[in-house]
């Protein structure tokens, strides 16, 4: 098995160290003992200075993410398997604190989603027309660790809620170069510009997009999660559309009644 472990910085570093060799070279061959030699060495000095700095940068990143990206995807599968064997066809739904101890909860309904009475020891409703299977949401110890480790706090406005996922995802976790969120009528729509977990969505999606929408990936459900917690009503992700080619990911969340 064999990974290409160059990057940028290391293709930049060895070419300013060639260029330099090179000037150098042509200084030392010519030996004209001018202004013009002169110049050419300090240049290729400063090329090889500069060369050193990149490579000191061109250590690869910790933990590549195309391998990370694929860890949560089995458990994501294995969920919507679960749901769909028993005849759930919902999307899933993010439910909000019933108290002020109780985590957020995720409900997958049998059909639409009309309200539902939960019990957060049970792991199937079946009360008042609301079957369907409850379990803690992908994205919520993430959540409660950025709540620990970061000091996030959930605001309640609108505007900062959404300021809180596009700090989140881009400036704290880093799964995107840029996180857009906007409202789009009753709809949310979150637009993360070159995700960098693209391999999760596409061992999901190649399963069944419904996945996404039934369980959802630890990205997918902690922005629900804080849209939930945040507006303090039941978020749903209706829909996610993947870009390949510009390695983007849209996630649009409704808020059912």
């Amino acid at each position: 098995m064999k990974k290409n472990g160059y990057n940028d910085y290391f293709m930049a570093g060895a070419a300013l160290i060639a260029a330099a060799a090179l000037v150098l070279t042509i200084a030392y061959l010519t030996n004209r003992g001018d202004l013009t030699s002169a110049t050419l060495a300090m240049s290729g000095i400063a090329s090889f200075v500069g060369g050193v700095f990149l490579l000191t940068l061109s250590k690869g990143e910790p933990f590549d993410p195309g391998y990370v990206g694929a860890l949560p995807a089995a458990g994501t599968i294995n969920l919507s398997r679960v749901a769909s064997d028993l005849g759930l066809m919902g999307d899933g739904v993010y439910l909000p604190h019933q108290t002020k101890d109780s985590p957020i909860l995720q409900f997958i309904p049998a059909g639409s989603y009309h309200g539902a009475t939960i019990r957060e020891d049970f792991s199937f409703a079946m009360a008042d027309g609301s079957e369907g299977l409850v379990f803690l949401p992908m994205g919520l110890p993430l959540l409660e660790q950025l709540k620990h480790d970061a000091g996030l706090r959930i605001p309640a406005e609108e505007a900062n809620i959404f300021s809180c996922i596009q700090e989140v995802c881009s400036d704290v976790l880093e799964v995107a170069e840029i996180a857009a969120v906007e409202r789009s009528g009753d709809a949310v729509v979150v637009t993360m510009g070159k995700f960098r977990l693209l391999s999760c969505c596409a061992a999901v999606r190649a399963e069944s997009p419904k996945c996404c929408t039934m369980v959802g990936c630890p990205v997918c459900s902690l922005v629900a999660c804080i849209l939930t917690e945040g507006f303090g009503k039941p978020c749903s992700l209706s829909k996610a559309q993947v870009d390949e080619g510009h390695g983007d990911l849209t996630l649009v969340y409704s808020f059912p009644e």
